[in-house]
């Protein structure tokens, strides 16, 4: 009898450990797909007023009106969310939230973004003057190195309100044609304005002066 209810104790606080167990997992997968959901709405608002902008912009040049002051304020917003989704998608990738095709998929969607915002802003730097500095930033993923770049980069950001940065996994097929364009051949590589390039860490001091004396 003892042997029995001993038996029925031990079921039984197996049964409950693996219900808890079960139960945690349920819901930390639920999570992972509120998440990844989250980061797909943001990149669709983002694609939306991308569209917003090019068709303000094409409406504009049609029917008149000072593209220039217009588009520059409503542009300069889609940097910050789009930084916001890069830290996103670097944070669920160290958790292993995302993998396989949706993963690829999310990702891909992110690099065209900054790719099509990037083009965005360089037109209007060279049609209205705007007052800015573009920088292109290729890295590894888990590689020392690469994050100790992408936070200089950050501070970099964060100190100086006309600074742009575009990050790009060098190693994501969708970009070869960047990766090729720029001979990028080591990560982090940091080009800044399509004129200097800085291969291996480089350091905030020394964008800092490049960007000071920039001829």
């Amino acid at each position: 009898m003892v042997k029995k209810n001993l038996f029925k104790a031990v079921f039984a606080s197996f049964t409950i450990a693996l219900l808890i167990f079960s139960l945690g997992l349920f819901a930390g997968y639920g999570l992972d797909i509120l998440r990844i959901k989250d980061v797909s709405i943001a990149m669709d608002n983002i694609e939306l007023e991308t569209l917003d902008y090019i068709t303000s912009k094409e409406y504009l040049d049609v029917f008149g009106g000072d593209s220039c002051l217009f588009l520059s304020y409503q542009l300069s917003g889609i940097t910050p969310k789009l930084r916001d989704i890069g830290q996103d998608l670097v944070n669920y990738e160290k958790k292993n939230i995302f993998s396989g095709s949706e993963y690829s998929v999310l990702k891909s969607k992110y690099f065209l973004l900054e790719i099509r915002a990037y083009t965005l802003f360089t037109k209007m730097k060279n049609d209205c003057g705007y007052n800015a500095n573009f920088i292109i930033y290729f890295y590894d993923q888990n590689d020392n190195d690469s994050e100790r770049q992408g936070y200089i980069l950050d501070t970099l950001v964060d100190i100086h309100e006309n600074i742009h940065v575009f990050s790009f996994d060098r190693d994501f097929e969708i970009i070869d044609f960047l990766v090729l364009r720029y001979n990028i051949s080591s990560a982090p590589t940091v080009i800044i304005n399509e004129e200097k390039v800085f291969e291996g860490l480089t350091t905030l001091e020394e964008i800092n002066e490049y960007l000071e004396n920039e001829p």
